[in-house]
């Protein structure tokens, strides 16, 4: 088994990136807005109920236009990091093998095993490497040449 993966670090792929973690990733972030809506509605319609409760009702008000700024903002500010990084525009390479892993990026080369990685997953738009809680590595499915390959590499990661 050799499988060669060249991903470029673009804008595209910064945002396809933040959208599959968001979905496929997230446990709490996903879930801010819909929060934050919902504390709206409760704001407004105890406000209606009963006008004494006005104080809960903008505290409630408070919180959801805070959650709701935080849901989106969080990804233009996350996008702007990664933007003005080093990486951006560069490329990595990411070599499978059979019994290792190498990558190569524009700062530095790396030889792992796969027990480096503890998880993988296969999302509608590419494959997130997990090495860690709170670290992953996004690979999109079109920086693949053969797409099939992909269920290969989470099978393995999986049973290491």
């Amino acid at each position: 088994m050799r499988i060669q993966v060249t991903q470029k670090l673009n804008k595209e792929y910064y945002n396809e990136y933040y959208s599959e973690w968001l979905r496929f990733r997230s446990k709490l972030k996903k879930w801010e807005h819909i929060i934050g809506f919902t504390s709206l509605i409760a704001a407004l319609t105890i406000f209606l109920i009963d006008n004494s409760l006005k104080f809960i009702s903008v505290g409630l008000l408070i919180f959801g236009a805070l959650m709701i700024y935080e849901f989106y903002s969080s990804k233009s500010k996350w996008l702007k990091e990664r933007l003005r990084s080093k990486l951006a525009d560069s490329e990595v390479t990411i070599i499978f093998e059979e019994e290792n892993i190498m990558t190569i990026g524009p700062f530095t080369e790396m030889n792992g095993n796969w027990s480096f990685f503890n998880d993988a997953v296969e999302t509608e738009k590419g494959l997130i490497l997990i090495p860690e809680n709170g670290i992953s590595i996004y690979l999109q499915k079109k920086s693949f040449e053969d797409q099939s390959v992909i269920s290969a590499i989470v099978r393995k990661i999986k049973n290491n």
